[in-house]
């Protein structure tokens, strides 16, 4: 049985998942730190009419499987340890053969035509969520393994700004004053990602994820413009999360290039305001653009 977690999303919405809050289930800003977003599947053994596999979804915080009470309507919750999936039908779900970009509808093993949906096709942080007959792109869903947890943490660090490290405020990426406390200052260096891409120079390719949201750098427009965030899912290979580091330039600090373009490097735009933000810009050879990885033993 595997103790893989995952973050069920939502394709309406990538920043948006399933959670449990209240003892219902609901729509919420995703966060892989919250435990009531990390569910695991639990298999069944059995399969649907279309001999698709039938599972459990249970939330790690709570060990509570979701329940579908009729053919439609309300969900519940009930503790998976007290439940006989075997001869309790009611927990159990599985994933349509039919996707788009990974993400597919979860249905009620007995009746596959009733999918969870969130109870209003706008997507919103505490929208309940429930049974229904539709095909809409907010009843499409995707098990996005939260695996970067268990993988070494970082600070990112600028030769330019001495003090200062990486971080997310307010959905931007940019420089703040290092803050053991600061958890958006916390990243993965995910090598595990893309394990056949390399650059033009044969160094292989990896991507940035913050441990505290869940996302990824992205190249953005490109040279001359700020990067971007997207939500990391490690099953969806995205060339544009995708960058290599050069060898070391000056005490350990180094260039953070675009894998497709090697000559686009992270650049700290505007290092003298108090709210440096990260920026693509073509090679100069600087120390706006000479950054250092630092492990945290302890995160």
């Amino acid at each position: 049985m595997s103790n893989q977690t995952f973050l069920i999303i939502n394709q309406n919405n990538g920043d948006y998942g399933l959670a449990i809050r209240g003892g219902k289930v609901v729509l919420t800003v995703s966060n892989p730190q919250d435990p009531y977003q990390r569910w695991f599947k639990r298999d069944n053994g059995t399969k649907d009419e279309e001999d698709q596999p039938s599972f459990a979804i249970v939330n790690e915080a709570t060990n509570e499987a979701i329940k579908h009470e009729g053919t439609s309507g309300p969900m519940s919750l009930v503790r998976h340890d007290l439940v006989d999936s075997s001869k309790d039908n009611t927990v159990l779900w599985t994933e349509s053969k039919i996707e788009d970009q990974g993400y597919r509808y979860i249905r009620r093993a007995s009746s596959i035509r009733y999918h969870i949906t969130p109870s209003s096709l706008k997507i919103s942080d505490g929208r309940i969520v429930d049974l229904w007959d539709g095909d809409h792109i907010s009843e499409r869903w995707k098990f996005v393994p939260n695996s970067v947890e268990y993988q070494p943490k970082i600070t990112i660090s600028c030769q330019r700004k001495e003090g200062y490290n990486l971080t997310i405020r307010d959905g931007t990426v940019m420089l703040a004053p290092a803050d053991p406390k600061d958890k958006n200052q916390i990243w993965i260096k995910d090598i595990s990602y893309a394990k056949q891409v390399k650059d033009q120079d044969g160094k292989r390719a990896f991507a940035l994820v913050n441990k505290a949201t869940g996302k990824a750098i992205k190249h953005g427009f490109g040279p001359g413009n700020p990067v971007q965030l997207v939500t990391f899912d490690q099953n969806y290979l995205d060339s544009s999360i995708l960058w290599t580091d050069s060898d070391d330039k000056e005490l350990g600090f180094r260039e953070i290039r675009m894998a497709s373009n090697t000559n686009a490097v992270f650049q700290v735009d505007k290092p003298d305001s108090d709210k440096p933000l990260l920026a693509l810009q073509s090679r100069n050879g600087s120390n706006d653009q000479r950054w250092k990885f630092q492990q945290i033993i302890k995160a």
